[in-house]
């Protein structure tokens, strides 16, 4: 089972760097002394974060704008790391956005982008530095997952979709590899303070957005969980109770409650850019 002892000196790719938890993984790294590829579509959040990274003690930090949505980025992604980093030790899965509302109503190719980001680009990133972390015997994988990947979750059925895509996915690497020391890990938080709601449309923080968790210890049980690895990781005691809850109940009926739950949010009032 994979271990990581420190990730000084490690090679790290951190995908959706530029704001939330994998800013937050990001300067938890720095602070460890890893060497840092960041990357996300904001130059210049991305550029202010590489400083913060130097500055919190990484022995190198390289700010990358590239765009996940596009087929040819995961390939040029990694060419770029391992031209920085030498190779890459630790990947971050961390970017993805939701596209939420009623299925039939919603734009199709932003649906699509969302599958384009959240899961294909997390599965050929992994394809792509996976086999050298076999060869090396050394690294891993975190994979963002997310409470919504454990049930069907309405109004956000798509995303919930690529949220349990990735859980699963990642649930199986761990197994695969577990002879291994490569450390593959899925960290499902909850609600988290993130931009994530105001990407997807939401116009205020209402029921249960109310009870969302910070990002800094999402983040620091995330990247604790690889270095121990942990197949899985939920942050949050509430998070683990209703977990633990919901697993003792029938599926339509989790799936009721939550149709419930989600059809009482304001719904998006706009499209907006994902971040």
């Amino acid at each position: 089972m994979g271990r990581i002892a420190s990730y000084r000196d490690l090679g790290c790719l951190v995908t959706g760097a530029s704001s939330g938890i994998g800013r937050d993984i990001a300067l938890l790294l720095a602070r460890e002394g890893a060497r840092l590829v960041l990357t996300a579509r904001r130059e210049d959040l991305l550029r202010e974060l590489a400083e913060a990274c130097l500055e919190a003690g990484a022995i190198a930090a390289y700010a990358l704008p590239y765009d996940l949505d596009d087929p040819e980025t995961p390939k040029q992604l990694v060419a770029m790391a391992e031209n920085h980093l030498g190779h890459v030790d630790v990947l971050i899965n961390n970017a993805g956005f939701a596209v939420p509302g009623l299925f039939a109503g919603t734009d199709l190719e932003r649906t699509l982008s969302m599958l384009r980001v959240n899961v294909s680009a997390s599965v050929e990133l992994a394809h792509r530095v996976l086999p050298g972390m076999v060869r090396r015997n050394a690294g891993g994988i975190l994979n963002l997952a997310s409470m919504a990947g454990y049930q069907a979750t309405p109004y956000q059925s798509a995303y919930a979709g690529t949220k349990a895509f990735l859980l699963n996915w990642s649930d199986g690497l761990h197994q695969e590899y577990k002879h291994t020391n490569v450390a593959i890990t899925a960290l499902c938080p909850g609600v988290t303070d993130t931009e994530f709601f105001k990407a997807a449309g939401y116009p205020k923080a209402s029921g249960i957005l109310k009870y969302r968790m910070a990002c800094p210890p999402v983040a620091k049980l995330g990247v604790r969980a690889l270095a121990k690895g942990k197949m899985e990781a939920v942050p949050g005691g509430l998070n683990k109770t209703l977990l633990f809850i919901q697993r003792l109940l029938p599926r339509s009926w989790v799936a009721n409650v939550a149709r419930k739950l989600m059809g009482v949010r304001p719904m998006p009032v706009r499209k907006t850019p994902r971040p």
